[in-house]
Protein backbone atom coordinates (compact mmCIF):
# COMPACT_ATOMS: atom_id res chain seq x y z
CA UNK A 1 0.00 0.00 0.00
CA UNK A 2 0.86 3.62 -0.59
CA UNK A 3 -0.11 6.67 0.30
CA UNK A 4 -3.43 5.55 1.40
CA UNK A 5 -4.16 4.01 -2.00
CA UNK A 6 -5.38 0.96 -2.32
CA UNK A 7 -3.93 -1.78 -4.45
CA UNK A 8 -6.19 -4.02 -6.38
CA UNK A 9 -5.44 -8.05 -6.18
CA UNK A 10 -7.57 -8.84 -9.25
CA UNK A 11 -5.63 -6.44 -11.50
CA UNK A 12 -3.10 -3.88 -12.07
CA UNK A 13 -2.22 -0.32 -10.20
CA UNK A 14 -4.64 0.92 -7.86
CA UNK A 15 -7.95 0.41 -6.78
CA UNK A 16 -8.85 3.94 -7.86
CA UNK A 17 -7.44 3.53 -11.44
CA UNK A 18 -8.71 1.46 -14.40
CA UNK A 19 -10.86 1.42 -17.53
CA UNK A 20 -14.07 3.86 -17.26
CA UNK A 21 -17.36 2.52 -18.54
CA UNK A 22 -16.74 4.56 -21.61
CA UNK A 23 -13.10 2.80 -22.24
CA UNK A 24 -14.66 -0.76 -21.45
CA UNK A 25 -17.71 0.07 -23.80
CA UNK A 26 -15.18 0.84 -26.66
CA UNK A 27 -12.97 -2.24 -26.06
CA UNK A 28 -15.77 -4.90 -26.19
CA UNK A 29 -17.47 -2.90 -29.03
CA UNK A 30 -13.73 -3.29 -30.96
CA UNK A 31 -13.76 -7.06 -30.13
CA UNK A 32 -16.96 -8.05 -31.05
CA UNK A 33 -17.44 -5.71 -33.81
CA UNK A 34 -13.52 -5.67 -35.56
CA UNK A 35 -12.76 -9.25 -34.60
CA UNK A 36 -15.85 -11.51 -33.63
CA UNK A 37 -15.07 -11.53 -30.14
CA UNK A 38 -18.54 -11.45 -28.07
CA UNK A 39 -17.91 -12.23 -24.19
CA UNK A 40 -18.91 -14.85 -22.89
CA UNK A 41 -20.57 -14.15 -19.26
CA UNK A 42 -20.72 -10.88 -17.53
CA UNK A 43 -18.96 -12.08 -14.04
CA UNK A 44 -16.57 -10.17 -11.26
CA UNK A 45 -13.32 -11.13 -9.94
CA UNK A 46 -14.76 -12.22 -6.10
CA UNK A 47 -14.38 -9.47 -2.95
CA UNK A 48 -12.16 -10.15 -0.36
CA UNK A 49 -14.66 -11.24 1.97
CA UNK A 50 -15.57 -14.22 -0.64
CA UNK A 51 -11.98 -15.26 -0.66
CA UNK A 52 -11.43 -18.29 0.84
CA UNK A 53 -8.15 -18.94 2.53
CA UNK A 54 -6.47 -21.52 3.79
CA UNK A 55 -5.36 -21.39 7.57
CA UNK A 56 -2.05 -20.50 8.05
CA UNK A 57 0.60 -22.94 8.79
CA UNK A 58 3.73 -21.08 10.13
CA UNK A 59 4.17 -18.89 13.81
CA UNK A 60 5.30 -16.01 12.57
CA UNK A 61 8.94 -15.61 15.11
CA UNK A 62 9.12 -13.13 17.37
CA UNK A 63 12.15 -11.65 16.27
CA UNK A 64 10.62 -11.26 13.04
CA UNK A 65 7.10 -9.97 14.13
CA UNK A 66 7.82 -6.35 13.03
CA UNK A 67 8.02 -7.18 9.62
CA UNK A 68 6.30 -10.43 8.99
CA UNK A 69 2.06 -10.48 9.09
CA UNK A 70 -0.72 -13.29 7.83
CA UNK A 71 -3.01 -10.42 7.46
CA UNK A 72 -5.55 -11.83 5.25
CA UNK A 73 -5.28 -8.46 2.49
CA UNK A 74 -1.74 -9.14 2.03
CA UNK A 75 -1.49 -12.75 1.04
CA UNK A 76 -4.26 -12.48 -0.97
CA UNK A 77 -2.27 -9.79 -2.89
CA UNK A 78 0.52 -11.29 -2.73
CA UNK A 79 -0.79 -14.80 -3.83
CA UNK A 80 -0.42 -13.67 -7.80
CA UNK A 81 1.31 -11.49 -10.19
CA UNK A 82 -0.05 -10.03 -13.72
CA UNK A 83 -0.28 -13.13 -15.82
CA UNK A 84 -3.43 -14.05 -17.53
CA UNK A 85 -3.02 -17.50 -15.77
CA UNK A 86 -2.55 -15.08 -12.51
CA UNK A 87 -6.34 -13.31 -13.27
CA UNK A 88 -7.66 -16.22 -14.55
CA UNK A 89 -7.25 -18.11 -11.03
CA UNK A 90 -7.96 -14.85 -9.71
CA UNK A 91 -11.30 -15.16 -10.95
CA UNK A 92 -11.70 -18.30 -9.92
CA UNK A 93 -11.18 -17.66 -6.35
CA UNK A 94 -7.81 -20.49 -6.39
CA UNK A 95 -6.24 -19.37 -3.11
CA UNK A 96 -5.12 -22.87 -1.92
CA UNK A 97 -1.52 -21.79 -2.72
CA UNK A 98 -1.54 -18.16 -1.24
CA UNK A 99 1.16 -17.15 1.08
CA UNK A 100 1.28 -18.11 4.41
CA UNK A 101 3.57 -15.21 5.52
CA UNK A 102 4.46 -11.49 3.98
CA UNK A 103 7.43 -10.32 5.12
CA UNK A 104 8.63 -6.87 4.72
CA UNK A 105 12.26 -6.61 5.67
CA UNK A 106 13.93 -3.49 6.07
CA UNK A 107 17.71 -4.39 6.11
CA UNK A 108 20.23 -6.92 4.61
CA UNK A 109 19.85 -8.84 8.34
CA UNK A 110 16.37 -9.58 8.38
CA UNK A 111 16.52 -11.57 5.00
CA UNK A 112 18.77 -13.41 6.41
CA UNK A 113 16.99 -13.81 9.50
CA UNK A 114 14.09 -14.87 6.85
CA UNK A 115 16.18 -17.45 5.91
CA UNK A 116 17.28 -18.64 9.12
CA UNK A 117 13.30 -19.18 9.99
CA UNK A 118 12.24 -20.40 6.62
CA UNK A 119 15.18 -23.55 6.95
CA UNK A 120 14.21 -24.07 10.49
CA UNK A 121 10.55 -24.47 9.76
CA UNK A 122 10.81 -25.99 6.34
CA UNK A 123 8.89 -22.71 4.50
CA UNK A 124 10.00 -21.72 1.10
CA UNK A 125 11.15 -17.53 0.40
CA UNK A 126 9.15 -16.51 -2.97
CA UNK A 127 11.20 -12.80 -3.50
CA UNK A 128 8.55 -10.00 -4.60
CA UNK A 129 9.57 -7.01 -5.70
CA UNK A 130 5.75 -5.33 -7.15
CA UNK A 131 4.08 -8.56 -8.32
CA UNK A 132 3.94 -7.38 -12.22
CA UNK A 133 5.55 -10.64 -13.47
CA UNK A 134 3.35 -11.88 -16.06
CA UNK A 135 5.45 -15.53 -16.38
CA UNK A 136 4.11 -17.13 -12.64
CA UNK A 137 7.17 -15.76 -11.36
CA UNK A 138 6.27 -14.12 -7.59
CA UNK A 139 2.89 -17.39 -7.55
CA UNK A 140 3.96 -19.20 -4.40
CA UNK A 141 3.24 -22.78 -6.17
CA UNK A 142 5.51 -24.94 -4.37
CA UNK A 143 5.53 -28.35 -4.23
CA UNK A 144 4.20 -30.36 -1.15
CA UNK A 145 8.02 -30.88 0.81
CA UNK A 146 7.79 -27.34 1.99
CA UNK A 147 5.63 -26.64 5.26
CA UNK A 148 4.56 -23.31 3.82
CA UNK A 149 5.66 -20.54 2.18
CA UNK A 150 6.85 -17.12 2.91
CA UNK A 151 6.72 -14.21 0.29
CA UNK A 152 9.27 -11.35 0.86
CA UNK A 153 8.03 -7.91 -0.13
CA UNK A 154 10.79 -5.65 -0.96
CA UNK A 155 9.42 -2.33 -0.42
CA UNK A 156 10.57 -0.94 2.33
CA UNK A 157 14.15 -0.99 1.13
CA UNK A 158 13.78 1.95 -1.57
CA UNK A 159 15.98 4.30 -1.37
CA UNK A 160 18.19 5.66 -3.20
CA UNK A 161 21.10 5.76 -0.97
CA UNK A 162 24.19 7.55 -2.53
CA UNK A 163 24.49 9.66 -5.69
CA UNK A 164 27.67 10.01 -7.47
CA UNK A 165 27.49 13.12 -10.07
CA UNK A 166 30.78 12.69 -11.03
CA UNK A 167 30.69 8.95 -12.18
CA UNK A 168 26.78 9.45 -12.73
CA UNK A 169 25.69 6.25 -11.10
CA UNK A 170 23.88 5.92 -7.78
CA UNK A 171 23.15 3.23 -5.35
CA UNK A 172 19.74 2.37 -4.80
CA UNK A 173 17.32 -0.29 -2.50
CA UNK A 174 16.34 -3.59 -4.72
CA UNK A 175 12.46 -2.69 -3.64
CA UNK A 176 12.38 1.10 -5.00
CA UNK A 177 9.90 1.22 -7.47
CA UNK A 178 10.50 2.84 -10.34
CA UNK A 179 8.74 6.31 -9.45
CA UNK A 180 10.29 6.42 -6.38
CA UNK A 181 13.56 6.20 -8.38
CA UNK A 182 13.53 8.79 -10.57
CA UNK A 183 11.84 11.18 -7.73
CA UNK A 184 15.19 10.90 -5.68
CA UNK A 185 17.50 11.30 -8.62
CA UNK A 186 15.64 14.73 -10.67
CA UNK A 187 16.80 16.85 -7.63
CA UNK A 188 20.22 15.75 -8.96
CA UNK A 189 19.37 16.36 -12.71
CA UNK A 190 19.54 12.77 -13.25
CA UNK A 191 17.51 9.73 -14.34
CA UNK A 192 17.89 6.27 -14.45
CA UNK A 193 16.52 6.22 -17.79
CA UNK A 194 14.68 3.00 -17.68
CA UNK A 195 10.83 2.90 -18.23
CA UNK A 196 9.15 -1.15 -18.29
CA UNK A 197 5.89 -0.99 -19.17
CA UNK A 198 5.77 -2.27 -15.26
CA UNK A 199 7.48 1.21 -14.16
CA UNK A 200 4.90 1.92 -12.03
CA UNK A 201 4.75 -1.23 -10.22
CA UNK A 202 8.12 -2.67 -10.44
CA UNK A 203 11.26 -2.52 -8.41
CA UNK A 204 15.19 -2.10 -8.94
CA UNK A 205 15.83 -5.14 -7.61
CA UNK A 206 13.28 -7.13 -9.60
CA UNK A 207 14.67 -5.49 -12.92
CA UNK A 208 17.89 -6.66 -12.22
CA UNK A 209 16.39 -10.17 -11.75
CA UNK A 210 14.55 -11.01 -14.72
CA UNK A 211 17.06 -8.62 -17.25
CA UNK A 212 14.23 -6.04 -17.88
CA UNK A 213 14.13 -4.54 -20.95
CA UNK A 214 12.74 -0.69 -20.77
CA UNK A 215 11.29 1.48 -23.27
CA UNK A 216 14.81 2.73 -24.17
CA UNK A 217 14.35 0.21 -27.70
CA UNK A 218 18.12 0.59 -28.60
CA UNK A 219 21.65 1.07 -26.99
CA UNK A 220 20.71 1.10 -23.40
CA UNK A 221 18.01 -1.28 -24.04
CA UNK A 222 18.47 -3.86 -20.67
CA UNK A 223 18.86 -3.23 -17.24
CA UNK A 224 22.36 -5.45 -17.99
CA UNK A 225 23.33 -2.14 -19.39
CA UNK A 226 22.66 0.10 -16.77
CA UNK A 227 24.23 -1.57 -13.42
CA UNK A 228 27.74 -1.41 -12.09
CA UNK A 229 27.55 -3.70 -9.04
CA UNK A 230 24.98 -5.65 -7.33
CA UNK A 231 24.60 -7.22 -3.43
CA UNK A 232 22.63 -10.42 -3.51
CA UNK A 233 21.74 -11.91 -0.12
CA UNK A 234 21.70 -15.56 -0.43
CA UNK A 235 21.25 -18.01 2.45
CA UNK A 236 24.66 -19.18 1.93
CA UNK A 237 26.20 -15.25 2.56
CA UNK A 238 26.39 -12.34 0.83
CA UNK A 239 27.57 -11.71 -3.07
CA UNK A 240 28.70 -8.21 -2.91
CA UNK A 241 30.50 -7.22 -6.57
CA UNK A 242 32.90 -4.62 -6.95
CA UNK A 243 31.94 -1.24 -8.71
CA UNK A 244 33.46 -0.71 -11.69
CA UNK A 245 32.86 0.65 -15.39
CA UNK A 246 34.16 -2.39 -16.82
CA UNK A 247 36.24 -5.15 -15.97
CA UNK A 248 37.77 -8.33 -17.85
CA UNK A 249 38.54 -10.40 -14.82
CA UNK A 250 36.47 -13.91 -15.11
CA UNK A 251 33.06 -14.09 -15.32
CA UNK A 252 31.16 -11.51 -13.74
CA UNK A 253 29.30 -11.64 -10.11
CA UNK A 254 26.58 -9.55 -11.46
CA UNK A 255 25.65 -11.59 -14.53
CA UNK A 256 26.39 -14.89 -13.10
CA UNK A 257 24.46 -14.63 -9.87
CA UNK A 258 22.05 -11.52 -9.57
CA UNK A 259 21.07 -10.27 -13.43
CA UNK A 260 18.44 -12.98 -14.63
CA UNK A 261 18.13 -15.20 -11.22
CA UNK A 262 14.63 -14.44 -11.12
CA UNK A 263 15.36 -14.46 -7.01
CA UNK A 264 15.93 -18.31 -7.03
CA UNK A 265 19.67 -17.48 -6.06
CA UNK A 266 19.10 -15.01 -3.96
CA UNK A 267 17.31 -11.76 -3.09
CA UNK A 268 19.14 -8.11 -4.49
CA UNK A 269 18.97 -5.66 -1.90
CA UNK A 270 20.76 -3.11 -3.55
CA UNK A 271 23.18 -2.16 -6.49
CA UNK A 272 24.93 0.64 -8.30
CA UNK A 273 23.71 2.26 -11.48
CA UNK A 274 24.82 3.99 -14.18
CA UNK A 275 22.62 7.56 -14.66
CA UNK A 276 22.25 10.02 -17.75
CA UNK A 277 21.34 13.59 -17.83
CA UNK A 278 17.49 14.07 -17.93
CA UNK A 279 16.77 14.72 -21.27
CA UNK A 280 16.23 18.33 -22.53
CA UNK A 281 16.24 17.77 -26.19
CA UNK A 282 13.62 15.79 -27.88
CA UNK A 283 11.70 14.92 -31.15
CA UNK A 284 8.76 12.44 -32.02
CA UNK A 285 7.74 11.34 -35.43
CA UNK A 286 5.18 8.97 -36.27
CA UNK A 287 4.96 7.03 -40.21
CA UNK A 288 2.34 4.90 -42.13
CA UNK A 289 3.54 1.75 -44.42
CA UNK A 290 1.40 -0.39 -46.36
CA UNK A 291 2.27 -3.55 -45.20
CA UNK A 292 4.54 -5.21 -41.75
CA UNK A 293 7.47 -5.85 -43.76
CA UNK A 294 8.70 -2.51 -45.20
CA UNK A 295 8.03 -1.21 -41.93
CA UNK A 296 10.40 -3.86 -40.40
CA UNK A 297 12.95 -3.29 -43.00
CA UNK A 298 12.57 0.69 -42.24
CA UNK A 299 13.91 -0.18 -38.64
CA UNK A 300 16.46 -2.29 -39.58
CA UNK A 301 18.04 0.05 -41.82
CA UNK A 302 17.74 2.70 -38.65
CA UNK A 303 18.87 0.21 -36.51
CA UNK A 304 22.22 -0.65 -38.70
CA UNK A 305 22.95 3.34 -39.05
CA UNK A 306 23.67 3.50 -36.10
CA UNK A 307 21.39 6.15 -34.82
CA UNK A 308 20.11 4.54 -31.69
CA UNK A 309 16.98 6.31 -31.51
CA UNK A 310 15.62 6.09 -27.62
CA UNK A 311 12.25 4.67 -29.69
CA UNK A 312 11.86 3.08 -32.61
CA UNK A 313 8.68 0.54 -32.69
CA UNK A 314 6.32 -0.64 -35.17
CA UNK A 315 2.94 -1.58 -34.61
CA UNK A 316 1.03 -4.05 -37.11
CA UNK A 317 -2.25 -3.16 -38.62
CA UNK A 318 -4.16 -5.74 -36.42
CA UNK A 319 -2.26 -4.62 -33.34
CA UNK A 320 -3.68 -1.21 -34.00
CA UNK A 321 -7.33 -1.64 -34.58
CA UNK A 322 -7.19 -4.34 -31.34
CA UNK A 323 -6.41 -1.02 -29.25
CA UNK A 324 -8.65 1.42 -31.23
CA UNK A 325 -6.08 3.09 -33.77
CA UNK A 326 -6.63 3.35 -37.38
CA UNK A 327 -8.94 0.98 -39.59
CA UNK A 328 -6.95 -1.92 -40.11
CA UNK A 329 -5.09 -0.73 -43.04
CA UNK A 330 -1.43 0.09 -41.79
CA UNK A 331 1.13 -0.34 -40.10
CA UNK A 332 2.55 2.68 -37.64
CA UNK A 333 6.36 2.99 -36.88
CA UNK A 334 7.36 5.65 -34.29
CA UNK A 335 10.34 7.06 -34.08
CA UNK A 336 11.83 9.43 -30.90
CA UNK A 337 15.21 10.97 -30.17
CA UNK A 338 15.94 12.21 -27.28
CA UNK A 339 19.74 13.87 -25.18
CA UNK A 340 20.40 16.03 -22.80
CA UNK A 341 23.44 17.68 -24.63
CA UNK A 342 22.30 18.27 -27.70
CA UNK A 343 19.50 18.76 -30.56
CA UNK A 344 18.61 15.90 -32.00
CA UNK A 345 17.30 17.25 -35.50
CA UNK A 346 20.24 15.54 -37.87
CA UNK A 347 19.32 12.00 -36.02
CA UNK A 348 15.57 12.60 -36.77
CA UNK A 349 16.41 13.83 -40.62
CA UNK A 350 18.66 10.68 -41.19
CA UNK A 351 15.97 8.27 -39.66
CA UNK A 352 13.21 9.68 -41.74
CA UNK A 353 14.70 9.11 -44.74
CA UNK A 354 15.56 5.37 -43.86
CA UNK A 355 11.63 5.23 -43.58
CA UNK A 356 10.55 7.11 -46.71
CA UNK A 357 12.89 4.83 -48.88
CA UNK A 358 10.75 2.40 -47.93
CA UNK A 359 7.42 3.46 -48.46
CA UNK A 360 6.55 5.60 -45.59
CA UNK A 361 4.27 8.11 -45.52
CA UNK A 362 4.23 10.99 -42.37
CA UNK A 363 1.29 10.35 -39.96
CA UNK A 364 2.89 12.75 -37.72
CA UNK A 365 5.55 15.66 -38.55
CA UNK A 366 8.26 16.20 -36.45
CA UNK A 367 9.41 19.70 -37.28
CA UNK A 368 8.84 22.18 -35.03
CA UNK A 369 6.51 20.08 -33.31
CA UNK A 370 6.89 19.43 -29.46
CA UNK A 371 3.48 17.85 -29.09
CA UNK A 372 3.97 15.10 -32.09
CA UNK A 373 3.79 12.84 -29.40
CA UNK A 374 0.35 13.53 -28.85
CA UNK A 375 -0.75 14.03 -32.13
CA UNK A 376 -2.46 11.38 -35.07
CA UNK A 377 -2.17 7.76 -34.93
CA UNK A 378 1.06 7.89 -32.92
CA UNK A 379 -0.78 9.95 -30.09
CA UNK A 380 -4.19 7.34 -30.07
CA UNK A 381 -1.78 4.64 -30.40
CA UNK A 382 0.36 6.27 -26.90
CA UNK A 383 -2.88 6.54 -24.80
CA UNK A 384 -3.89 3.04 -25.73
CA UNK A 385 -0.38 1.76 -24.51
CA UNK A 386 -0.55 3.48 -21.29
CA UNK A 387 -4.42 2.10 -20.93
CA UNK A 388 -3.13 -1.45 -22.10
CA UNK A 389 -1.92 -3.45 -18.60
CA UNK A 390 -6.30 -2.38 -17.79
CA UNK A 391 -7.63 -4.72 -20.08
CA UNK A 392 -7.69 -8.17 -18.69
CA UNK A 393 -9.77 -7.27 -15.83
CA UNK A 394 -12.43 -6.08 -17.74
CA UNK A 395 -12.05 -9.12 -20.51
CA UNK A 396 -11.32 -12.34 -17.81
CA UNK A 397 -15.09 -11.68 -16.32
CA UNK A 398 -16.06 -11.88 -19.54
CA UNK A 399 -14.55 -14.83 -20.86
CA UNK A 400 -11.96 -13.51 -22.99
CA UNK A 401 -8.39 -15.07 -23.18
CA UNK A 402 -6.23 -11.84 -23.84
CA UNK A 403 -2.08 -12.53 -23.30
CA UNK A 404 1.30 -11.40 -24.88
CA UNK A 405 4.37 -13.03 -25.49
CA UNK A 406 7.55 -11.36 -26.93
CA UNK A 407 10.73 -13.59 -28.58
CA UNK A 408 13.81 -12.33 -30.50
CA UNK A 409 15.79 -12.78 -33.73
CA UNK A 410 17.64 -11.90 -36.06
CA UNK A 411 17.05 -10.38 -38.89
CA UNK A 412 17.82 -12.61 -41.77
CA UNK A 413 15.09 -15.05 -40.34
CA UNK A 414 12.94 -12.47 -39.21
CA UNK A 415 10.16 -12.41 -42.08
CA UNK A 416 9.66 -16.57 -42.33
CA UNK A 417 9.98 -16.52 -38.65
CA UNK A 418 7.17 -13.85 -38.11
CA UNK A 419 4.94 -15.95 -40.97
CA UNK A 420 5.66 -19.24 -39.18
CA UNK A 421 4.82 -17.93 -35.62
CA UNK A 422 1.64 -15.66 -36.05
CA UNK A 423 0.38 -18.63 -38.25
CA UNK A 424 0.71 -21.49 -35.16
CA UNK A 425 -0.54 -18.92 -32.85
CA UNK A 426 -4.03 -18.65 -35.23
CA UNK A 427 -4.25 -22.38 -35.66
CA UNK A 428 -3.91 -23.33 -32.05
CA UNK A 429 -6.49 -20.44 -31.12
CA UNK A 430 -8.80 -21.90 -34.08
CA UNK A 431 -8.38 -25.77 -32.84
CA UNK A 432 -8.96 -24.76 -29.13
CA UNK A 433 -11.42 -21.99 -29.28
CA UNK A 434 -13.32 -22.58 -32.45
CA UNK A 435 -12.92 -19.40 -33.39
CA UNK A 436 -10.41 -17.07 -35.73
CA UNK A 437 -9.39 -14.87 -32.82
CA UNK A 438 -6.54 -11.98 -33.16
CA UNK A 439 -3.06 -12.30 -33.88
CA UNK A 440 -0.84 -9.25 -33.77
CA UNK A 441 3.03 -8.12 -33.25
CA UNK A 442 4.89 -4.96 -32.72
CA UNK A 443 8.25 -4.43 -32.34
CA UNK A 444 9.42 -3.57 -28.64
CA UNK A 445 13.58 -3.55 -29.23
CA UNK A 446 15.72 -3.09 -32.07
CA UNK A 447 19.57 -4.02 -32.71
CA UNK A 448 21.33 -3.83 -35.77
CA UNK A 449 21.38 -7.60 -35.74
CA UNK A 450 17.42 -8.33 -34.94
CA UNK A 451 14.38 -7.19 -33.87
CA UNK A 452 12.39 -8.00 -30.66
CA UNK A 453 8.80 -9.10 -32.19
CA UNK A 454 6.19 -8.98 -29.42
CA UNK A 455 2.81 -10.65 -30.30
CA UNK A 456 -0.64 -10.37 -28.60
CA UNK A 457 -3.66 -13.31 -29.01
CA UNK A 458 -6.96 -12.83 -28.08
CA UNK A 459 -10.05 -14.86 -28.35
CA UNK A 460 -13.05 -16.14 -26.66
CA UNK A 461 -13.17 -18.50 -24.30
CA UNK A 462 -15.25 -21.23 -22.56
CA UNK A 463 -15.22 -19.69 -18.86
CA UNK A 464 -15.31 -23.26 -17.55
CA UNK A 465 -12.05 -24.07 -19.38
CA UNK A 466 -9.91 -21.01 -19.53
CA UNK A 467 -7.17 -21.72 -18.05
CA UNK A 468 -6.58 -25.12 -19.97
CA UNK A 469 -7.06 -23.16 -23.15
CA UNK A 470 -4.60 -20.27 -22.58
CA UNK A 471 -2.31 -22.76 -21.60
CA UNK A 472 -2.64 -25.10 -24.91
CA UNK A 473 -2.36 -21.83 -26.97
CA UNK A 474 0.61 -20.79 -25.10
CA UNK A 475 2.46 -24.37 -25.12
CA UNK A 476 2.23 -24.00 -29.04
CA UNK A 477 3.44 -20.90 -29.72
CA UNK A 478 5.99 -21.38 -27.14
CA UNK A 479 6.74 -24.37 -28.82
CA UNK A 480 7.04 -22.58 -32.42
CA UNK A 481 9.41 -20.14 -30.87
CA UNK A 482 12.07 -22.51 -29.61
CA UNK A 483 11.65 -25.22 -33.17
CA UNK A 484 12.05 -21.68 -34.82
CA UNK A 485 15.07 -20.35 -33.68
CA UNK A 486 13.50 -17.65 -31.18
CA UNK A 487 14.28 -16.77 -27.73
CA UNK A 488 11.16 -18.27 -25.31
CA UNK A 489 11.79 -14.32 -23.46
CA UNK A 490 13.54 -11.15 -24.49
CA UNK A 491 12.45 -9.64 -21.41
CA UNK A 492 9.39 -11.05 -19.58
CA UNK A 493 11.99 -13.74 -17.60
CA UNK A 494 11.50 -16.77 -17.28
CA UNK A 495 9.03 -17.46 -14.22
CA UNK A 496 7.12 -20.93 -13.90
CA UNK A 497 5.41 -20.15 -17.73
CA UNK A 498 8.48 -20.13 -19.44
CA UNK A 499 10.38 -22.70 -17.71
CA UNK A 500 10.54 -25.69 -19.78
CA UNK A 501 11.39 -24.18 -22.63
CA UNK A 502 14.12 -22.23 -21.04
CA UNK A 503 15.50 -25.62 -20.55
CA UNK A 504 14.89 -26.37 -23.69
CA UNK A 505 17.18 -23.28 -25.09
CA UNK A 506 19.50 -22.89 -22.61
CA UNK A 507 22.66 -25.73 -23.22
CA UNK A 508 22.39 -28.20 -21.00
CA UNK A 509 25.44 -28.38 -19.30
CA UNK A 510 25.03 -24.55 -18.04
CA UNK A 511 21.85 -26.25 -17.15
CA UNK A 512 24.39 -28.60 -14.78
CA UNK A 513 26.19 -25.82 -13.61
CA UNK A 514 23.17 -23.44 -12.45
CA UNK A 515 21.97 -26.38 -10.13
CA UNK A 516 25.45 -26.63 -9.20
CA UNK A 517 25.48 -22.76 -7.97
CA UNK A 518 21.66 -23.04 -7.02
CA UNK A 519 23.53 -26.39 -4.41
CA UNK A 520 25.78 -24.29 -3.21
CA UNK A 521 24.10 -20.76 -2.51
CA UNK A 522 20.88 -21.94 -1.37
CA UNK A 523 21.51 -25.62 -0.07
CA UNK A 524 18.02 -26.35 1.12
CA UNK A 525 16.55 -24.69 -2.42
CA UNK A 526 14.09 -22.46 -0.81
CA UNK A 527 14.22 -19.79 -2.92
CA UNK A 528 11.32 -19.24 -5.44
CA UNK A 529 11.61 -23.27 -6.17
CA UNK A 530 11.21 -24.23 -10.26
CA UNK A 531 12.30 -20.49 -11.41
CA UNK A 532 15.32 -21.14 -13.25
CA UNK A 533 16.09 -24.36 -11.47
CA UNK A 534 13.72 -26.55 -11.90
Amino acid sequence: MMANRKLKYWGWGYEDTGLDADETRSLMATFANGFDIQASRDGSFPSLDAIELPTCRLDISAALSKVCTDDKFERVYHAFGQSQADSIRTYNGDFEHAPDVVAFPETDRHISELYEWADKVGAAVIPWGAGSSVVGGVTSDVSSKFNGTISVDMGRMNKVIEVDKVSRAARIQGGARGPEIEAQLKPHGLTLRHFPQSFEHSTFGGWIATRSGGHFATLYTHIDDLVEATTTVTPAGNVVSRRLPGSGAGPSPDRFVAMGSEGALGIITEGWARLQGRPTFKGTAGFRFNNFFDAARAVRAVSQAGLFPANVRIVDSTELQVNGVGDGSFTLMVISFESADHPVDAWMTRAEQCCLDHGAVVDVEWRDNPEAHLQGAVGAWRTAFIRMPYNREQLTPRGIISDTFETAITWDQFEEFYESIRETTRTAIRDVTGHAGAVSCRFSHAYPDGPAPYFAFHAPGDPGNMLAQWREIKSRSSDALIRHGGTITHHHAVGRDHQKWYERQRPALFGDVLKDAKKRLDPKGLLNPGVIVG
